[in-house]
């Protein structure tokens, strides 16, 4: 996409969660402050949103951590923020990159998620998180409406 449009971009491959010490030292690190600043100047945010769980398992989350993520009903997760249905963020994990207080320094946000099982996630983000447009499909569309859970 970014070549297509004549544009730049960076990956920043850090694992989650950190130790503080760890944190700590790698946004010491110049080529990840580099890459933290352009991302915290960034006019335009594209990212998804996960469910829960899911999320959890990718990133190898602590069993006791899942239990309160469970506990909590925690349907969603962006930027390392767990989410309940309500849009309570109910868990965060130590990340380095984009945060949501960044989002409103950004001038458009776009979310992108789609497919039936994410529809509790979708609107759980967007009851509380800053977006401009969401990009779904027809299965999440049609699960949000039927449910209201917008």
């Amino acid at each position: 996409m970014t070549k297509a449009e004549k544009g730049d971009y960076r990956l920043l491959h850090v694992p989650d969660p950190l130790s503080e010490d760890l944190y700590q030292s790698m946004i010491k690190e110049p080529s990840i402050m580099e890459t933290l600043h352009l991302i915290k100047h960034a006019n335009i945010v594209l990212h998804g949103i996960g469910d829960a769980l899911t999320m959890a398992e990718r990133r190898k989350t602590s069993v006791k951590t899942v239990q309160q993520l469970i506990e909590e009903q925690a349907v969603s997760e962006a930027f390392g923020y767990y989410f309940d249905k309500e849009g309570n963020i109910v868990h965060k994990v130590r990340t380095i990159g984009i945060h949501l207080e960044d989002l409103k320094n950004v001038n458009k946000v776009i979310t992108v998620a789609g497919g039936k099982s994410k529809a509790q996630a979708i609107a759980s983000y967007m009851k509380q998180g800053k977006s401009d447009v969401l990009i779904t499909d027809e299965a999440a569309a049609e699960e949000i409406v039927r449910y209201h859970l917008l």
